[in-house]
């Protein structure tokens, strides 16, 4: 009898699953490499979820062999199999996620049983409307997938699980590193690659629009690019048509430089305003060889009548100050400035209206290489870099980084030797913290760009562009990325930027 009840299973499983080929198939859903790929995968995890594994009861031979081969058939055809691995691990999610997928299936089945009482019979297997997934179901899942590519597989499954998931994963994803814009194969021009830090794979994206052009990233999906012709864009890696800022040429102050196109922006930062429902950017620029601040509001439905609408707004700044960072904590825009400083100002103030200095530099900084502003939920740091160069080499070297948390009461600077379950994201562009708890494997770590261009002092010549790793704080020691050969060029190196399907 057990036999039987056995090839029973085994019987169901075989027809589910041929069924899911079919609707796969017709619907259209592809993820991986292949429909038939994204069915097995799917198939498999909904078994992991089902097994005897995870319930409180004795495991016949059967039943442990058939979910051994349910796991780990799971975790060979993922294209990211990090959705498997949590839920072999995760307690709490497998008793979070697994009655509610038992009840779904249970009430499809009920659903079937009541037609065919009714007299509404049909001759195709009843398989279950995947769209009807609870929506909390889906939230357990993409608030602990911090990798990218399962998040696409996840939205791009049914368009509920698409809506639920954005709700809750638009700012939670880990960073990819952009490489270099590399111009030695002329088949593969508009083609860019990116590192995966999840899992330390490398992926290629056709991103023509931004060919030939620098770029800055963000935390947004989002990149600023700049052309010899001074033009400027806002472009989203993954869809959707740049948004053009205006032109560098207008900024008052830059005219008679002599500084190269790529080089007379040191950094372009993006502010996204959440709380629209369109998509409205405030970008702020340090430029110039006293670098000064300008900014500009673009976007769909952006706020008329404000400063810097439609155009480069200058920053007063009296006292000269040399910014090196800009951050946004609290609604309040902070800058660092010379070896330390932390100053505020408005956007929307008057034009007279001057930088206000909150706290002077931290003690014994010295003369860092170079200095970040990274802001958290709760807190504001200051990031100071040192390193060497070597000529010989045409390149600078990150040997270590002090970090420093503002203390608001006391308008001091404290230092830290832990970032505890957070990393840091520096480099060219914005500046930004993540929390690690999905990866705990990153965490307490610093990572870094090379965005040092002093020396980049001839046309067409590429310097630099190669100190691109990691600091590990508790170690005090700087390791490298997997990224494999980079090639940069004179106006382009690798930068962060956290890949977003939204807009």
């Amino acid at each position: 009898m057990r036999s039987a009840s056995s090839l029973l299973d085994v019987f169901k499983i075989c027809v589910c699953f041929q069924v899911a080929i079919f609707i796969t198939l017709i619907r259209g859903y592809v993820i991986s490499s292949s429909s038939f790929r994204l069915t097995l995968f799917v198939t498999l995890l909904i078994l992991t979820f089902l097994s005897p594994a995870h319930a409180e009861k004795d495991m016949s031979l059967f039943e442990f062999f058939l979910t051994i081969s349910t796991s780990a058939s799971s975790f060979v055809i993922s294209e990211s199999p990090l959705i498997v691995i949590l839920i072999l691990t995760d307690p709490s999610l497998i008793s979070t996620i697994q009655p509610r997928l038992q009840r779904f299936l249970a009430n499809r089945s009920s659903s079937s049983l009541v037609n065919s009482n009714i007299g509404l019979v049909s001759n195709e297997p009843q398989t279950p409307i995947w769209s009807e997934l609870p929506t909390d179901m889906i939230h357990e899942i993409g608030n602990r997938t911090p990798n990218f590519i399962d998040i696409k597989a996840i939205l791009t499954f049914c368009n509920p699980c698409r809506s639920a998931c954005l709700e809750t994963t638009s700012l939670k994803l880990f960073p990819w590193l952009m490489l270099s814009d590399s111009t030695l194969d002329t088949n593969l021009r508009s083609v860019r690659c990116f590192l995966n830090l999840c899992n330390n794979r490398c992926c290629r994206l056709e991103l023509s629009t931004i060919h030939e052009k620098r770029c800055w990233g963000s935390q947004h999906g989002w990149v600023v690019t700049l052309d010899p012709d001074y033009e400027t864009h806002l472009v989203h890696l993954m869809n959707g048509e740049p948004i053009a800022l205006p032109p560098l040429n207008t900024i008052r102050g830059l005219a008679g430089t002599d500084l190269e196109w790529f080089r007379i922006v040191h950094k372009f930062m993006i502010f996204k305003d959440h709380s629209q429902e369109f998509s409205k950017f405030l970008v702020i620029a340090i430029f110039g060889s006293m670098n000064r601040l300008a900014f500009a509001r673009v976007g769909e439905e952006a706020a008329l009548n404000r400063r810097g609408q439609g155009e480069w707004a200058i920053v007063s700044n009296p006292n000269n100050f040399k910014f090196k960072d800009v951050a946004r904590f609290e609604d309040q825009i902070y800058g660092l400035c010379d070896n330390g400083m932390l100053v505020s100002f408005k956007l929307d103030a008057p034009q007279s209206a001057e930088v206000q200095v909150i706290a002077s530099q931290p003690q014994d900084v010295g003369e860092p290489q170079k200095l970040y502003l990274v802001e958290s939920s709760k807190n504001l740091f200051g990031v100071f870099r040192y390193g060497f160069h070597i000529p010989s080499k045409s390149r600078h070297v990150t040997i270590y980084f002090l970090v420093y948390k503002f203390n608001f009461r006391a308008s001091v600077w404290e230092e830290l030797t832990d970032l505890e379950d957070h990393a840091f994201f520096v480099g060219d562009s914005n500046s930004w913290c993540l929390p690690t708890s999905k990866i705990p494997s990153r965490n307490n770590r610093i990572y870094f760009t090379d965005d040092n261009w002093d020396l980049q002092m001839f046309p067409g010549v590429a310097y630099g562009g190669l100190d691109v790793g990691v600091f590990l704080m508790a170690r005090r020691v700087v390791a490298p990325l997997p990224f494999g050969l980079d090639n940069p060029c004179y106006y382009s190196r690798p930068i962060w930027v956290t890949p977003s399907l939204c807009r």
